[in-house]
């Protein structure tokens, strides 16, 4: 099939009104994001994502591997607030007995009834609408090894789950090269952010692992968190410019990726290592990359970069 060939897929839409704890500056629409995820994979794949188990009885994860968020000026995680009223077209993709990637597409206002155009693969990747938001989720199966333990976690694939009925995910269009360059190297600009300085090498601080608002029901760091411990050491770069809230407050994320390493316990520290870089064309576009891993192993979690508009 040719590279610029379309993939379409019907999938699944949705009308929802914005309520007030999924916006704002924090992960809550990430979060409600993931919940769709997990919906759309639950009413394509014939599989009860939450109660889902492994051929042992074990309770198996649909975990997130891969996060990216891309938006624009006119329309990014920061420009959604109470009340809006959102059209949102939601599609997956099969590969493998253990993996899923699932795609949203985010407009504002209310569909016409049949007129929504079905979600397409090279829209997201080449020709992007300037009003609507894209999330894209890869997401794994897994399971504990160790009972009570989030170290070692291990694929799973659940008793009954099927992507077979799925399109498969055109290779052209996997993110599995840029989730392994982040892998290999834990970082996804390996030979830096092409057209820009670094301006901030490198800032370390140490988060702890908040047992109130980190954790979600199974114990594992939920997946929206690690979005909130990017965006304070985002937040530790810029008070060290000498930025005051209100520039952090009214900065606009247009891309954003968070590939996902690991899953700390609940009793470790987190050390977070930060650089930000700064566009010689645009000096108000600036891309920031975070580098999560535990502070006593230093086993690596996460690394997520993300483009940022002042």
């Amino acid at each position: 099939m040719s590279t610029h060939a379309p993939h379409r897929f019907s999938g699944l839409s949705r009308q929802v009104k914005v309520s007030p704890s999924m916006c704002g500056h924090n992960p809550m629409l990430y979060a409600r994001i993931g919940d769709w995820t997990w919906e759309t994979v639950s009413d394509l794949c014939s599989t009860d994502v939450s109660r889902a188990r492994d051929c042992n009885g074990n309770p198996a994860y649909l975990s997130f591997v891969y996060y990216r968020v891309r938006g624009g000026p006119r329309m990014n995680p920061h420009s959604i607030t109470f009340g809006d009223q959102l059209t949102v077209r939601s599609a997956s993709f099969g590969f493998g007995k253990e993996n899923v990637l699932t795609l949203h597409r985010i407009a504002m206002g209310e569909a016409d009834t049949g007129a929504d155009p079905a979600l397409d693969l090279r829209e997201f990747y080449e020709t992007p609408r300037d009003d609507c938001l894209y999330v894209e989720t890869l997401n794994r199966w897994i399971s504990r090894s160790v009972t009570g333990s989030n170290d070692a976690l291990i694929g799973a694939s659940p008793e009954g789950f099927r992507s077979d009925n799925l399109p498969p995910l055109p290779a052209q269009y996997s993110p599995r090269g840029e989730a392994g360059t982040a892998r290999r190297h834990g970082t996804f600009h390996p030979e830096g952010v092409a057209d820009h300085d670094l301006v901030v090498p490198d800032l370390t601080t140490t988060h702890a692992v908040d047992l109130a608002r980190d954790l979600n029901g199974v114990g594992l760091l939920h997946f929206a968190s690690y979005f909130s411990h990017v965006d304070t050491a985002v937040l530790s770069v810029w008070r060290s410019l000498g930025r005051d809230h209100h520039a952090f407050l009214n900065r606009r994320v247009t891309d954003v990726r968070l590939c996902y390493l690991g899953n700390p316990d609940a009793d470790q520290d987190l050390k977070v290592t930060t650089r930000l870089w700064r566009s010689r064309r645009d000096p108000r576009i600036e891309t920031a990359e975070v580098v999560l891993r535990e502070k006593r192993s230093s086993r690596m979690l996460a690394v997520a970069s993300a483009c940022l508009l002042l």
